[in-house]
Formats: C-alpha cells, sequence, structure tokens
C-alpha cells in the first residue's frame, strides 16, 4: 500500500520520501517509480522516540515542511486473552510508532497538511477472539485520530484514516486495478486505498477532518 500511495502523489506532481527499514525494498520502489516524479528514501527502523525524531530530521534535510504525513505500518499478530503474545508488537505498531511519528513530524506540519493513519474495517463490525490485541488496539487508534484532530484544529492540520480490511499486496503502475475485485471481495487493491488517502490530503478533501474512511468494497458489512 505505501508504493502505491507513494505513485499517486508522484502522478499529482508532489515530491515523496518513504521509509522502511530495508533499504533494497526502498531502492527497487525508487527505480520503479522515479520515472513519475522525484521521489527519495530514508532507510531507518522506526522503534522508538529518539528514531523517529532522527527521521524527522533527516526529512528536514530534504524538505522543510511536509504537506501529507502517511503511516502504513502494517502487520497483524493472533492472540488471544488466554495468550497475549502479541500485545507489545501490535501496541508498538499500530499505536506507539504511529503518534511518536506525528508528535516528531509537527514542526514539519503547517497548515493545510495532513496525516494519515491505517486502521481496520473489521473493528467496529467483527468481534475476532483470535486477534484480540490487534482489534482493541486499531479501536485505541481509531479514538486518537478523532483526540488528534480536535487538537490540532488550531494548528490547521487535518488528521483521518482509511480502514481496509486485507489489502491486496502485489502493485504495479499503470495496471487497471479494477478488473481486480468485485464489491463485497475481501481484498483491497491498494490502488483503492491510496486514491482515497490521495483525496484525503488533497484540497478536494479540506473539509474532511477526523475521519475514519472505510475501503473494503463492503465487504465487513456482509460477513
Amino acid at each position: 500500500m505505501g508504493e502505491a500511495t507513494a505513485y499517486e502523489f508522484l502522478k499529482n506532481n508532489y515530491n515523496v520520501i518513504i521509509n522502511s527499514r530495508k533499504e533494497d525494498h526502498l531502492l527497487n520502489i525508487k527505480k520503479k517509480l522515479e520515472k513519475y516524479g522525484r521521489i527519495d528514501y530514508i532507510a531507518q527502523e522506526l522503534k522508538d522516540d529518539q528514531s523517529c525524531k532522527s527521521l524527522s530530521d533527516k526529512v528536514k534535510n530534504i524538505s522543510q515542511n511536509v504537506d501529507a504525513l502517511v503511516i502504513t505500518i502494517g502487520g497483524y499478530i493472533e492472540d488471544t486473552v488466554e495468550d497475549l503474545s502479541g500485545i507489545d508488537e501490535m501496541f508498538k505498531n499500530h499505536l506507539k510508532i504511529p503518534m511518536l511519528l506525528i508528535k516528531n513530524f509537527l514542526n514539519l506540519l503547517t497548515s493545510g497538511s495532513s496525516i494519515i493513519l491505517v486502521s481496520n474495517s473489521d473493528v467496529d463490525n467483527k468481534n475476532r477472539s483470535n486477534l484480540l490485541s490487534y482489534t482493541v488496539i486499531k479501536y485505541a487508534l481509531n479514538k486518537s485520530v478523532k483526540i488528534i484532530a480536535a487538537e490540532l484544529i488550531k494548528k490547521g492540520v487535518r488528521i483521518n484514516a482509511v480502514a481496509p480490511e486485507y489489502i491486496i499486496q502485489s502493485f504495479m503502475p499503470e495496471e487497471d486495478y479494477t478488473k481486480l475485485r468485485t464489491l463485497g471481495d475481501l481484498e483491497t487493491p491498494p490502488e483503492d486505498i491510496s486514491k482515497v488517502i490521495y483525496f484525503l490530503c488533497s484540497p478536494d478533501g479540506s473539509w474532511v477532518n477526523g475521519a475514519i474512511i472505510p475501503v473494503d468494497g463492503g465487504h465487513s458489512l456482509i460477513n
């Protein structure tokens, strides 16, 4: 999804900076997308406040301000109340690191900037006992979107979240992804999500704030 989002912003004349801990992965994305516009990458693992600050400092060396901060940390661990083996990692990946990134990027966000987080459309509709930590923490993420939106209103910075269910992992620029899905399918093409992300960050989405937007073709409503 991160790659598709970078592609969507590049198509719309944004300069893009991508981050991951794997430099070879970032280099492959850069080579694939650089013909569409300027794309830089920063290889760095995000594990605590210091590493998030380091990333924001490196971004500042490239750009003095950030129009859109899109945080797409993924992954899930199955666990239950009897075996909370995933609680620490799920908290770190889906709540702690996103909050620390927002905190450390505030000095680069100006009036009109947007923040995007990623939730899950199942959170409010299903009670999956095998995904306890993941579900509870995504629910907390949804609430944090609304709280942060209220806090940043005076700064002129908006925050929203997109909420797909399962995401198709493959992505190819200029592919006709609409042939890959039917309404109600379990998996969502990353292009569908990236287009919503771009809309939320664009002038057309400037009146949307503190919202959790389902992007799952309605699957969470019928199963």
